[in-house]
């Protein structure tokens, strides 16, 4: 998908058109309740060398929640069932699974793209279910809200979000969460 900006800053190139090609990707943050605390759940990406949520290009016919579902079967060899962050306990209708929120993020050149482009990542919340499998392309690391603080190897971008992941679950831990799946 194509964005089109009319003019340009360079007074030469008054006139002419540039195209800032924005591609949608979707990004999950796997969360899941060990003992008496969630822990968030983040991937090694071995191009970039940092961790982060699992995440990806959206493939064409696929619905941006169905790309964030399908990369964390590739990336993390697990099922997930997306989630909407709590509301209150008392809301009286039925939710249905969104992106937590959606951001541009401007992205270097990569396998899909030769040039600077921007990502229009769809940030999504899910719980890890069944079996992980053996064809993962990686392992997960689960992180307390402690050790995401601390970790050197996360983006700072996935430590802002996972931080206030695990803030609101843990708020919301004396309701159902679980209710929310």
């Amino acid at each position: 998908m194509g964005v089109w900006q009319a003019g340009a800053d360079d007074p030469a190139e008054k006139g002419t058109l540039s195209v800032t090609v924005t591609e949608h990707t979707a990004s999950t943050f796997l969360v899941q309740r060990q003992e008496d605390q969630w822990v968030i759940g983040l991937i090694w990406h071995r191009r970039l060398h940092i961790t982060l949520p699992t995440g990806g290009y959206q493939e064409h016919g696929e619905s941006i929640a169905e790309t964030a579902v399908r990369e964390v079967r590739e990336e993390a060899g697990v099922r997930c069932t997306l989630m909407s962050l709590p509301l209150p306990a008392r809301f009286p209708h039925q939710l249905i699974a969104a992106p937590w929120w959606i951001a541009d993020v401007p992205a270097g050149p990569d396998n899909y793209s030769n040039e600077p482009h921007v990502h229009r990542d769809h940030v999504f919340v899910a719980a890890p279910g069944g079996d992980y499998s053996e064809n993962a392309e990686s392992e997960v690391q689960w992180f307390t809200w402690n050790e995401l603080a601390e970790a050197r190897e996360v983006s700072e971008d996935s430590r802002i979000q996972g931080l206030e992941i695990l803030a609101i679950l843990q708020r919301q831990s004396a309701n159902d969460v679980t209710a929310l799946l």
